[in-house]
């Protein structure tokens, strides 16, 4: 049964393309945030030290995963391009070489995270029961790096080839198992915050093999292949795709040092506003993922008047409706941080970081929107160049300083500002794309 129909975004109409490839993908970032949200429940119960535990080896894990969500972008790249120039072959043997690149990557980065586990976790400035906390979580959850590297890359296919239904069925029973396996692991076993990495690693697995069933329905294959120019290509495009999260996760880790030097209670405050804000930023990626499908396919086809009606629409849907949210979640923000913390100083912190990601946040939606549209044009490159100078030639320099002089509202401060001078570089940068594009195509 699809809940969904399929779409092809480049004959259906704009609206229709965009309603419905852009609300499964919403779905699908709210289940994974969903997802996370219950680990965070259930490891907040052992202690909030465990809960900042938690938080801090997930974006440890992401610098990881950055590097495969660069494969599976630019697997996504040239499977939606093939898919609008009709040519689903092609796709099909970009995935299988993607597909394998995965596979011997993960067993290298596997054995390289856990032997210098120890090593991350003392240069990130985590101590006493957080860094036991996060310890115990790392070194199980590396050992299912590659079902979380899989599930990326599938997930990226599953929804360049449109295919909205399958993405959330896959996402809905991945976090309706990892919700029932949260807590027995956690408390019925007594593994304590091992047993949510447990979970995590056993609600994937299932996860991947549902993906598999459903690609292996639609004619793609699963083995070795090593094209050397195929890996070629997509290594060009995934290593700037990759760079554009790793800029940005490396960011964040020593925003967490900086926040960490204050206290841990800040820590665990910044942690917490980081996981709220997610619900946000997972229903951007969304509408972010929606434009990369339709303005990916279009550009295959060679259909640029297409490309730049998408384009602007999701960038106003997105400003209007995730708007909304963002001042939605300002005006509650007290009964929200209520259900996850009872403590008065994490609350007492955490308010004053949620003001400044409210006013800056619009900025967010369209900076995200426009960069995730730019790669769909091949061009990675110089999206990941603005993270890289907007991030550690600007805001974390600032944060530095100005934590000197205000304390942790200098931080705070610091990450609203580059959020506009994101916004700013990457409706520029989108621009010039759209105007390349147009030189480079016949309209249609």
């Amino acid at each position: 049964m699809k809940i969904f129909p399929n779409i092809d975004p480049t004959k259906d109409s704009i609206l229709k393309s965009i309603v419905f490839l852009s609300i499964p993908m919403m779905i699908e970032m709210l289940s994974q945030n969903l997802f996370n949200l219950v680990d965070v429940y259930f490891v907040s119960r052992i202690s909030y030290f465990a809960m900042g535990a938690l938080v801090s080896s997930s974006i440890i894990l992401m610098v990881v995963y950055s590097v495969f969500i660069g494969i599976a972008t630019a697997a996504g790249i040239y499977v939606a391009s093939s898919l609008g120039a009709k040519k689903p072959s092609q796709a099909k043997f970009y995935y299988a070489n993607a597909f394998s690149m995965v596979l011997v990557l993960s067993g290298v980065f596997t054995l390289v995270l856990y032997i210098l586990l120890g090593f991350i976790l003392k240069f990130i400035n985590l101590e006493g029961l957080t860094r036991v906390f996060a310890y115990q979580y790392l070194s199980v959850s590396v050992l299912g790096l590659i079902f979380n590297f899989l599930f990326s890359l599938n997930n990226s296919v599953l929804r360049s080839n449109a295919l909205p239904s399958l993405v959330v069925k896959v996402m809905v029973l991945t976090n309706a198992l990892n919700a029932i396996l949260d807590p027995f692991f956690i408390f019925c076993l007594d593994l304590g915050i091992k047993g949510a990495a447990i979970s995590t690693i056993v609600s994937l697995t299932v996860g991947v093999g549902f993906q598999v069933m459903f690609l292996g329905r639609n004619g793609y294959y699963f083995k070795f292949v090593f094209r050397k120019k195929i890996i070629s290509k997509l290594f060009g495009k995934g290593v700037f795709a990759s760079l554009h999260l790793f800029f940005r996760i490396i960011s964040m880790l020593v925003l967490i040092k900086l926040v960490g030097s204050f206290s841990q209670i800040a820590l665990s405050a910044y942690s917490l506003v980081i996981r709220v804000y997610q619900v946000l930023l997972f229903l951007v990626f969304g509408l972010a993922n929606a434009s990369f499908v339709i303005v990916g396919q279009n550009y295959g086809a060679k259909l640029i008047s297409r490309i730049k009606r998408s384009v602007f629409l999701v960038l106003l849907i997105g400003l209007v409706f995730v708007g909304a949210l963002d001042v939605f979640i300002y005006f509650l923000k007290n009964p929200i941080l209520n259900v996850f913390v009872d403590n008065i100083g994490v609350r007492k912190i955490a308010f004053n970081i949620i003001f400044y990601y409210f006013v800056s946040y619009p900025f967010v939606i369209l900076a995200t929107i426009s960069a995730r549209s730019s790669m769909a044009l091949n061009d990675t490159k110089r999206p990941s160049m603005i993270n890289l100078f907007n991030l550690w030639f600007f805001m974390l320099p600032m944060a530095y300083i100005l934590s000197k002089h205000y304390g942790l509202n200098g931080v705070w401060f610091s990450i609203a500002v580059s959020n506009f001078t994101s916004f700013f570089a990457n409706i520029v940068l989108l621009i010039l794309n759209l105007e390349r594009v147009k030189n480079e195509i016949v309209p249609v």
